[in-house]
């Protein structure tokens, strides 16, 4: 599909959904705004997740979790060997197999709930769900824990369905997945919550929408950890860490990304 026809399957297929065009139109704007975040140079504190628990948890002994991430790691090659046979985008394949968060951060994820054991994580951003599917079982193992994620259904291939369908159902039962965009849900499920342990952003990467995650979060969570994925696109965790003077890092998860921690404790 070239791109004039790609555009043209959007707009014919949102023409009766309005807030569909207005998203895309948004996201459109804000992306082509950050050309005016990325000034700074970022530089990793950590190269590697192992030295990150080994300097901030003492943490060295990560190879007990080997055999559980195998496991997961196994899923993932099956979904996505069924899924590659679909032809993108299509409602069979919404999203391109790249588009999920890389096998570093999500090792990251899976081993940071294992160890820290939240009750409560809250994550915006699913797809087709690898860092909901590695929190979960997470929280499987731990026997504690619930997990509510936001994303929305805007572009006219994407379903519902779709989303999270990598997560297996036995797991379902401490996932909540809220349907909308961040700047609309966010906010909101904050409020119906006493307390978040790990907020996790990985919606849509613009300066102006993670400065708006990173400030909700950071007025919820008194004593936790917010996670950003993809933190060297724009100067959005520098100038929010900066103006908020709190205690962060980023590690380097061998993509050419980087992983930005901000600690509230």
């Amino acid at each position: 599909m070239n791109r004039m026809s790609f555009f043209f399957q959007i707009i014919t297929k949102n023409i009766f959904k309005p807030k569909n065009l207005v998203n895309l139109a948004k996201e459109k704007v804000e992306t082509q705004d950050d050309i005016n975040h990325k000034t700074h140079e970022y530089e990793y504190n950590f190269n590697s997740i192992e030295e990150f628990f080994k300097n901030k948890f003492h943490q060295t002994n990560l190879t007990q979790y080997e055999s559980e991430l195998n496991e997961l790691e196994e899923h993932v090659k099956v979904f996505f060997k069924e899924i590659d046979l679909e032809k993108y985008p299509s409602a069979k394949k919404p999203y391109p197999s790249d588009y999920s968060i890389n096998p570093n951060a999500r090792k990251f994820l899976y081993l940071l709930c294992r160890i820290l054991k939240p009750k409560i994580i809250v994550e915006t951003g699913v797809a087709y769900g690898l860092s909901s599917f590695y929190i979960l079982k997470a929280l499987e193992k731990n026997n504690l824990g619930k997990l509510y994620s936001i994303d929305s259904v805007f572009r006219p291939w994407q379903t519902e369905r779709m989303i999270g369908s990598i997560i297996p159902q036995n797991l379902k039962e401490r996932w909540t997945l809220v349907l909308g965009t961040s700047n609309k849900k966010l906010q909101q499920v904050f409020d119906n919550l006493e307390d978040v342990d790990i907020f996790i952003h990985d919606s849509l990467h613009t300066y102006k929408n993670m400065m708006f995650e990173f400030e909700c979060a950071i007025n919820k969570l008194r004593q936790g950890i917010i996670i950003s994925d993809d933190v060297l696109e724009n100067d959005a965790f520098h100038d929010f860490t900066r103006e908020h003077n709190v205690k962060n890092s980023i590690i380097n998860v061998k993509d050419k990304s980087g992983l930005g921690i901000i600690e509230t404790t």
